[in-house]
């Protein structure tokens, strides 16, 4: 079968709306498939699709490229969407006058670094662990659905953590 047929069925299951489920079966190029991830990540995330182990089989080795990491070692600098999935950890970094999205899920650990004028919004999730450094101007925003936030900030900069007190979206 498919990819896309596949991933179409599974989200089915787990209850994706109509018209996402036709763009789904739509839909036959990787690339676009991981871009639907990330416009669909409050779904994906919320229903643990796809699994880690589809994700592992399918798509790591290429959605890196989109910012999508599981078990893997993170290393970026002002990606739009950051996303650390399984045992995941390393480093997140945003600068000048740019904006990202970092989402933490399962066990993964990141650091997120912001600085000059840039802001960052966070989702944070399970048993993860995420320590925020911002300086300068940077404004970094964290809503908090589990997992451990360490946060320091210097200069005008701001850190925000919203606990959420439920555990996901």
């Amino acid at each position: 079968m498919e990819l896309n047929k596949e991933l179409a069925l599974e989200a089915k299951r787990n209850g994706i709306c109509t018209e996402w489920f036709n763009r789904l079966l739509e839909t036959t190029d990787k690339g676009a498939l991981v871009k639907m991830y990330l416009d669909g990540i409050d779904f994906c995330l919320s229903n643990e699709y796809p699994s880690r182990a589809y994700i592992k089989e399918h798509f790591v080795g290429f959605c890196e490229k989109y910012g999508v990491f599981l078990d893997e070692t993170i290393d970026t600098e002002n990606l739009r969407h950051v996303v650390a999935l399984g045992t995941s950890s390393g480093t997140a970094r945003y600068t000048g006058f740019e904006v990202g999205q970092v989402f933490a899920k399962h066990d993964s650990s990141i650091e997120i670094e912001a600085s000059g004028n840039s802001f960052v919004m966070a989702d944070v999730f399970d048993d993860t662990t995420v320590k925020v450094r911002a300086s300068d101007n940077a404004k970094v925003c964290v809503n908090r659905y589990g997992g451990h936030v360490e946060a320091e900030n210097t200069g005008n900069s701001v850190v925000k953590v919203i606990n959420k007190k439920k555990s996901n979206y």
